[in-house]
């Protein structure tokens, strides 16, 4: 099972879903998923699967130039699989998280309510 980080306010004040759509459509490489399902190729085995996208769900362009879906949407925060280390603050997962975060005046939590500092990806508060 994938560990979760999750984009939410500190003192659990729900994120409202204009509140999260106005965070997108003001950060760059951000965009609300264009598609209605979003497709995820497992690189050892290529098989495909296909999840159907919700309002809220964003997408990040990454360096290659391709829209990858990052952020799912669960009704008061926006929740994203941690597929890298917080401390490779250069990834564009991770830079769309703080980005969306500090616009929303939120934080990033992990599933075990640990929260990451924007600057390194370190625990700051467990």
């Amino acid at each position: 099972m994938a560990y979760d980080l999750h984009i939410e306010r500190a003192d659990e004040t729900p994120i409202s879903v204009s509140e999260w759509r106005a965070a997108v459509e003001a950060a760059e490489g951000v965009r609300l998923c264009a598609a209605a399902a979003h497709t995820i190729t497992n690189p050892k085995t290529g098989e495909v699967i296909s999840i159907g996208a919700r309002e809220g769900d964003v997408e990040v362009l990454f360096p290659d130039g391709e829209w990858v879906s990052v952020f799912r949407w669960r009704g008061e925060s926006a929740v994203f699989a941690a597929r890298f280390d917080p401390t490779e603050t250069s990834h564009p997962a991770w830079r769309a998280a703080v980005a969306l975060a500090t616009r929303l005046g939120a934080v990033i939590r992990g599933d075990e309510g640990e929260v990451y500092d924007f600057e390194t990806g370190e625990v700051v508060d467990a």
